[in-house]
């Protein structure tokens, strides 16, 4: 078959969607990658990809990282991709990639990461934080905006052929905000097979590690708060909007660093060698979550995000009821009293890794391929 892949955009650091992407490029290293935007510089994971074709709203440089300010023209960018001379074309998005338009005998299964977020379950959150809602001159424009993306975003998810969501958190989302849509069965995503092999190390120098985009749902301050009154060591590694209001939080905190990007082999010493992963926020799934396990490291998450539904509370980690500086300081603590059994991590990795999303992927790419004899 001939295959394209599609992705919301090109232009952010290394993170869970574009592990499903390396994972989607091993199983069709021909596929073409095609987005909305394209920042080369800010995206040296995607040079494996032989081609990579973005919109026409790639012409304009200044714009590549300021796909908030383009979402009005998202939807189309997205329909003006010609995918006539493909056979199966496979998006990966929490956006618009889904809105592609293809014609009959182009096969099209969407890789669900979320309904847009803006759009539905986080839309109070981002009215209350975005600086257009905010504004009385700008709030009735944005409004109309949102109401005209939601309308489209209706319309665009009856496009594809098949709707796989990422976690159950995911599906139950879809089936809630598209109800007239079949949802199809999930696929949990793919943690990386060089971390799996690697053997836990169970000596701690007792910090806790986060690894993760730096914004506001992701509720890291939360987690800044609990140790800076635990007294407990903290690494921080990524980068995003929030970088620069939460290193303002810990100028007063030694214990406590902040790193917006660090080489594979120090990932792996911080994985290695910390007590615990904190994710705190509620995630679309959390593939860091697999990660840490991978290590023989328990993990202390969220019990809504998806990534918490392959948790075995105190066996694996800890689940917190809610996202409070004060659950995660009981969770902290509970954690140090645990007798933590690598072993039994490594093996929800085992059930997890990329081998077996590939070969999900692979099935469902064959079934229908069959279908189109």
């Amino acid at each position: 078959m001939q295959v394209a892949l599609v992705y919301d955009r090109v232009n952010t650091a290394y993170g869970g969607a574009e592990q499903v992407l390396s994972a989607l490029h091993e199983l069709f290293p021909e596929a073409p990658l095609y987005t909305a935007l394209y920042d080369a510089k800010k995206t040296p994971w995607a040079k494996k990809f032989s081609q990579i074709r973005p919109s026409f709203l790639n012409k304009i440089k200044f714009l590549r990282n300021k796909h908030r300010w383009l979402a009005f023209l998202m939807p189309l960018a997205f329909e003006s991709f010609d995918f006539s001379d493909y056979d199966l074309v496979i998006s990966v998005t929490s956006a618009e990639a889904k809105g592609i338009i293809t014609q009959t005998q182009t096969k099209h299964i969407c890789y669900l990461l979320t309904p847009p977020r803006y759009l539905y379950s986080h839309k109070s959150f981002y009215q209350k934080h975005s600086l257009f809602y905010r504004l009385p001159l700008l709030q009735q424009l944005t409004n109309q905006l949102i109401n005209y993306l939601t309308n489209w975003d209706q319309l665009a998810i009856h496009r594809p052929d098949v709707i796989i969501p990422i976690s159950q958190l995911i599906k139950k989302r879809a089936n809630k905000y598209y109800p007239q849509v079949k949802i199809g069965p999930v696929i949990y995503p793919t943690v990386i097979d060089h971390q799996s092999t690697n053997k836990p190390v169970n000596q701690s120098t007792n910090y806790y590690l986060i690894v993760s985009r730096l914004v506001d749902y992701k509720k890291i301050d939360q987690a800044i708060i609990a140790c800076q009154q635990l007294k407990k060591k903290l690494v921080i590694v990524g980068h995003g909007p929030e970088f620069g209001n939460l290193k303002f939080k810990i100028k007063n905190s030694p214990q406590i660093k902040i790193f917006p990007q660090v080489a594979k082999a120090k990932i792996a010493h911080l994985y290695q060698h910390c007590s615990a992963l904190l994710m705190p926020g509620e995630e679309d799934f959390g593939i860091v979550a697999l990660e840490a396990l991978s290590y023989g490291k328990p993990v202390i998450i969220h019990h809504s995000s998806g990534a918490a539904e392959l948790i075995q509370d105190k066996k694996t980690g800890l689940l917190l009821k809610n996202s409070h500086a004060s659950t995660i300081k009981v969770a902290i603590l509970e954690a140090e009293n645990i007798s933590w059994r690598p072993a039994i991590m490594k093996q929800t990795v085992g059930r997890n890794n990329q081998l077996v999303f590939k070969k999900q992927l692979a099935n469902l790419c064959k079934t229908i391929s069959m279908s189109m004899r």
